[in-house]
């Protein structure tokens, strides 16, 4: 029975390692020069200078958008506030001017009234009644006066402002206000002395007038 083949036996293995590609040779190092090494940092230095340029723009490039997203949020914040507080604005100043114009119809009536009821005051006569019919003006007197008097106390519930008007100031014939009156309380120490000795001296010297007929009789 014939063996198995093997194909080494036939292999002529000086031939074949003669035929066999040798490895190239390893190429030897060389050392770069100086001006190579200067070369080599130039573009070096050159690449830094480039990339902090960059740098710089970029930083310019964020502090750009920080500033265009801080305006953004400025104007969002502030359209809302001012909304806000421009609608409310209006609707206040939209009751007050309706208040106002109310107001200002109604002090127009009340004006109104008060100069009627004055021109009828102003034509009473209230030192010289004279006539048959003396007391037929006597009475259209006192019915203006109560008019007015009526008008006046309705304005004075409307308008507050009017109760700094004193009544007991009345005006002089010639036109001129009198000095205002003291009350008590505002008046000095002397003032009340007068003040007491007037009030008193007649019900004294009515006491003495009585003493002195008891004690003559």
């Amino acid at each position: 029975m014939a063996s198995d083949f093997d194909s080494t036996e036939f292999v002529d293995t000086d031939v074949h390692s003669a035929t066999a590609p040798r490895p190239a040779p390893r190429a030897v190092e060389v050392a770069p020069s100086v001006e190579e090494l200067t070369e080599q940092s130039s573009r070096v230095q050159s690449n830094l200078e480039e990339l902090k340029r960059r740098e710089e723009q970029l930083r310019e490039e964020r502090d750009r958008i920080d500033e265009q997203r801080r305006q953004r949020e400025e104007l969002e914040t502030s359209y809302g506030e001012m909304l806000h507080s421009l609608t409310r604005g209006v609707g206040i100043m939209t009751e007050d001017e309706e208040k106002t114009r109310c107001d200002a119809s109604q002090m127009a009536k009340t004006l109104a009234r008060l100069q009627e009821a004055l021109t009828k005051v102003d034509r009473i006569n209230v030192k010289d009644l004279r006539g048959e019919n003396w007391t037929l003006e006597l009475t259209r007197g006192l019915t203006a006066m109560e008019n007015a008097r009526h008008e006046w106390n309705g304005a004075l519930e409307k308008w507050p402002r009017l109760h700094g008007i004193r009544e007991d100031v009345v005006p002089s014939p010639d036109g001129s206000m009198p000095t205002p009156k003291l009350s008590l309380t505002e008046q000095t120490f002397g003032q009340l002395c007068r003040l007491g000795f007037a009030l008193t001296w007649p019900i004294a010297l009515a006491i003495f007038s009585v003493l002195l007929v008891m004690l003559f009789r």
